[in-house]
């Protein structure tokens, strides 16, 4: 992604003011935003497939779920992931996230 890309994608489809982006934002800020910006779209799926199941629903003679327009691949995601919480993956994912806090640090 170009610089341009980049302030383009935080002004225009996050919200962030032009002036914060241009001229106060941290490095790692940056980052943290862009690898959560899907999370904008998602939201914007949600509310189409909420119109498009009420539309469905009002001429539908049976119950339906919104699930049943539409299952996103991130729902299906999550269904997979009902992996046990054992000791060692707890362990895991409290070094990861040590390791991203170390990150942050180095970054902020």
């Amino acid at each position: 992604m170009t610089a341009g890309e980049v302030i383009a994608t935080l002004i225009l489809k996050c919200g962030i003011s032009p002036d914060y982006v241009l001229d106060d934002m941290p490095l790692y800020l940056v980052d943290l935003l862009l690898s959560h910006a899907y999370i904008i779209d998602q939201a914007a799926a949600e509310r189409m497939r909420l119109m498009c199941w009420m539309t469905a629903q009002v001429n539908s003679k049976k119950p339906l779920k919104p699930e049943d327009i539409i299952t996103f691949s991130w729902e299906r995601e999550a269904e997979r992931d009902t992996e046990e919480m054992t000791p060692e993956r707890w362990a895991k994912l409290q070094q990861k996230a040590q390791q991203m806090r170390q990150n942050m640090k180095k970054n902020g």
